[in-house]
């Protein structure tokens, strides 16, 4: 059991930072397919603000992984459960929108949260 390490601590921070820099860089282009309209400003500061969140989470995902493993997994289940709410909170505005990149985010979401409570269920003491 002590070689097992949870594949979620790298995958997960990985994608929200990519996902991160994709916001801030190219937030102009995503505001446009979005809301399918012209954007008036120069920077779509909502999705630079996303971005950045984005980063912030990896970097607390990888940190708490990296120096505090057992927190981490003790943790597992309460990632899990914010995975869920935002598997949820995607499933609301793809609903309300009908836009296909929110229903790409819940998949991912759920499939984040899936593989969370696979982890938790393996580590689980």
């Amino acid at each position: 059991m002590k070689n097992r390490i949870p594949i979620s601590g790298m995958i997960i921070p990985l994608l929200y930072f990519i996902s991160g820099l994709v916001l801030i860089f190219f937030n102009v282009s995503i505001h446009e397919s979005f809301f399918n309209s012209i954007s008036i400003f120069k920077y779509s500061y909502n999705f630079i603000s996303l971005g950045i969140f984005c980063i912030i989470i990896s970097i607390f995902y990888r940190r708490l992984f990296t120096k505090h493993r057992e927190v981490y997994i003790d943790f597992l289940g309460f990632f899990a459960l914010v995975q869920f709410i935002w598997t949820l909170y995607c499933c609301f505005l793809f609903y309300e929108f009908r836009t296909a990149y929110f229903l790409y985010g819940a998949v991912l979401s759920f499939s984040f949260f899936y593989l969370l409570m696979y982890e938790r269920r393996i580590f689980r003491k």
